[in-house]
């Protein structure tokens, strides 16, 4: 490595940029290089040869930054060896005994082996995208893990999505759990919307209570009320069984904040259809670990360089308020969740279907109860037809709307031109007509 960082300044006069080396940082991925361009020149310049610059180097997944309320710009550099951080020990130093947070979770360690502790409470969600094998699946294990590690099955409860049906498995029969690990696509959809009813009940007894948020609600009454968090993996295959579910996401991500909801959702597929517009408005903080191509990332980060990262946990994060940080995801073994979950065991059922569910307890139990029974009238034609509609998708139903505008316009087009030969031929008529009778009376 030091070979390497001895050849930088020499790679990068190749290409006209000058300046001087100042500290070294090796973290358990990559060396972080400090460097001090000469007067006059410009970090855009260097982002625009950083693949040409990594290419003469001959190593993959350099990446540059600039450091903020510095004059330098850092390089990060890939180490010869690739150390992976193992999670439990990060959950016994003080930066995360210590934590005061509502719900906190361990992201990694930085790139000088910091542990890095974020609130989910704050964030208020978090959105999490990355190709298979890039650590995803790891760091949300790594993220329930650590809410599990601070807070107990009365303060917090889980629902988990898993449409692959092995991802969470090892979590059934959980006392964390609100219900059963989901792996049906109808069912998960349906807990969707009745989360948000949980919402719409929880801010109707805040208006009781007279209380602003959840933290105001519990310090108020006896009977605490618990945070729910919601974590779905593979979004996209959800998106694609039911278009619902982005507007059930959507609620959720706006205003369940305060009622303690929060929703962990993880895609390897960040396309713009898959994560719109409206979902990323409202899910600010979002983590990125290595991605397919520079669009992806785009789409996650609203930058570059998720395609340049280098696997095995390599991620960035970018934060509420913009600032993007490269961070090593934490690395949970089998082992390590079955040792953290066993305390917990207990029997889950799963609940009747409902539209609503009411989530209530005290400090020993927490019991779900069913308020409203579920409908069971058969759909007529029309609803049948705008459940159709909404299933299809934006992009079919304007290809259906332009192709109904088309023909409407056709046959416009036809009725004027029709309109047009009947009254040609009527003045041809009237025409021949009247040289007939002018014929005549010269006769």
């Amino acid at each position: 490595m030091q070979g390497l960082v001895k050849k930088l300044p020499q790679v990068l006069a190749h290409f006209g940029i000058s300046g001087t080396i100042g500290a070294q940082y090796q973290g358990p991925l990559i060396t972080e290089v400090e460097f001090e361009l000469s007067k006059g020149s410009k970090f855009s310049a260097v982002e625009k040869q950083i693949k040409d610059i990594a290419r003469e180097l001959g190593v993959s997944g350099i990446r540059v930054a600039e450091i903020p309320n510095s004059t330098y710009i850092s390089f990060e550099l890939p180490n010869e060896k690739l150390q992976s951080v193992p999670f439990l020990p990060l959950t016994e130093q003080t930066e995360f005994t210590d934590s005061q947070y509502d719900l906190p979770i361990c992201v990694g360690v930085n790139m000088r082996g910091v542990p890095v502790m974020k609130n989910l409470a704050k964030m208020p969600h978090l959105l999490v995208a990355g190709t298979t094998g890039s650590g995803k699946s790891v760091g949300l294990n790594s993220f329930i893990l650590s809410l599990i590690k601070k807070k107990t099955p009365q303060e917090l409860k889980f629902v988990l999505i898993d449409p692959k049906r092995i991802e969470f498995s090892m979590y059934n029969n959980q006392a964390y759990m609100l219900r059963p690990v989901i792996t049906e696509m109808s069912i998960a959809s349906a807990c969707l919307a009745e989360l948000v009813a949980e919402m719409n009940a929880r801010y109707a007894k805040f208006e009781k209570s007279m209380a602003r948020n959840i933290g105001e609600y519990n310090a108020k009454n006896a009977i605490k009320m618990p945070y729910i968090v919601c974590v779905i993996d593979e979004f996209a295959d959800l998106m694609l069984f039911d278009k619902t579910v982005e507007k059930q996401v959507q609620i959720l991500a706006q205003k369940a904040r305060a009622s303690g909801i929060h929703l962990l959702i993880a895609t390897q597929r960040p396309s713009v259809d898959v994560i719109t517009g409206s979902v990323k408005a409202n899910l600010p903080t979002r983590l990125s670990y290595k991605v397919a191509s520079a669009t992806d990332s785009m789409t996650i980060l609203n930058t570059t360089g998720a395609e340049n990262l280098l696997g095995r946990g390599d991620s960035l994060l970018l934060e509420e308020n913009g600032t993007l940080t490269r961070i090593l995801g934490a690395y949970v073994s089998d082992d390590d969740i079955m040792q953290t979950l066993e305390p917990y065991r207990c029997e889950i059922k799963e609940p009747q279907p409902t539209n609503v569910v009411v989530v209530s307890g005290d400090n020993n139990n927490i019991t779900v109860q069913q308020t409203i029974k579920q409908e069971q009238q058969k759909p007529s034609i029309w609803a049948r037809i705008a459940d159709w509609w909404n299933r299809i998708g934006r992009r079919r139903q304007n290809q259906i709307i332009n192709w109904i505008l088309t023909l409407i316009f056709a046959a416009f087009q036809a009725k004027n031109a029709s309109s047009k030969a009947r009254s040609t031929t009527a003045t041809m008529r009237k025409i021949t007509s009247a040289t007939k009778k002018t014929s005549s009376r010269r006769r």
